[in-house]
């Protein structure tokens, strides 16, 4: 327990560092030349320390207003862990249900192919062509499947949660590929065969239960590329979520929250899949 707080409280020192980032970097008027303030750091954080004593999130800048971030931050977290939630907890059924139960379809086949040319192409050109061809699609059929306004509600909702499970999609289905075809090929794969064993159920009690902790052990990994991604399509399809509190600000208040709570949204989804796995097998795996 006290090596888990230590980590907590090296994980928050951490955070509060990178936030006070932006306000050490000074530009020398003179020389043009980038200056590390360090000298500001105590006084930066006696400010967060002393808003927080206060019972108070601070404020923030949006556009020319000064808002708090405390009125603003549960609509901001709700859409951004809705996104990620969503996004990633179908990145990893779809991943295990093409990659393990429906690997022997053609579908599975083509699937594949679409994933290896796409994995080829790195994500912001992906969201971006996306973002592209959804304006094209609007022009043709009038149809909008996409909105830059931040009050559009589900328009901000869907598009982005496809986009932030895009990566992780890319990512878990080769790797559970790859861990299927090994797999394959152990002994006690072909001795259930040879038993004239079903293969839905050599696949449900053995496969997955051997290609599980390879999942979980790329867990922290596929949510990072979540996390990636959200940060990129928050920012260019003006979705009204935590980022908004990073990309906005200089001030260490603003930052310091919204990646705290980018960290909290990261434990709950890791949670969520391992909550996830722990009712798959409660339901469908014989222990």
């Amino acid at each position: 327990m006290w090596r888990v707080a230590q980590q907590v409280i090296i994980i928050l020192l951490l955070i509060i560092f990178l936030a006070s980032f932006p306000m050490m970097i000074l530009v020398d008027s003179e020389s043009q030349a980038i200056k590390l303030n360090i000298q500001q750091l105590p006084e930066v954080y006696g400010q967060f320390l002393t808003e927080l004593s206060r019972g108070s999130l601070g404020t923030y800048q949006l556009g020319y207003q000064e808002r708090s971030i405390a009125a603003d931050i549960g609509d901001n977290f709700f859409t951004s862990f809705s996104i990620m939630l969503i996004g990633v907890n179908a990145a990893v059924i779809i991943s295990i249900i093409f990659g393990i139960f429906i690997s022997r379809f053609k579908i599975t086949r083509v699937f594949s192919a679409v994933i290896n040319i796409l994995a080829a192409i790195p994500d912001f050109i992906i969201i971006l062509i996306s973002m592209i061809l959804a304006v094209n699609f609007y022009k043709m059929t009038g149809i909008r499947i996409i909105s830059m306004r931040p009050e559009s509600g589900a328009l901000n909702l869907w598009f982005p949660i496809i986009l932030v499970g895009f990566a992780p999609t890319l990512y878990l289905f080769k790797l559970i590929a790859v861990k299927y075809y090994q797999t394959g090929g152990e002994d006690y794969i072909r001795t259930a065969v040879a038993k004239g064993m079903g293969l839905n159920y050599i696949n449900f009690q053995h496969v997955f239960k051997n290609i599980e902790p390879f999942i979980a052990a790329e867990l922290v990994k596929v949510i990072s590329l979540g996390i990636g991604n959200l940060f990129i399509i928050e920012y260019l399809l003006n979705v009204p979520g935590i980022t908004k509190f990073i990309f906005q600000s200089a001030e260490i208040q603003p930052i310091a929250i919204g990646l705290i709570c980018m960290l909290v949204i990261s434990l709950i989804v890791f949670m969520s899949v391992k909550l996830v796995f722990l009712l798959f097998k409660r339901g469908f795996i014989y222990e």
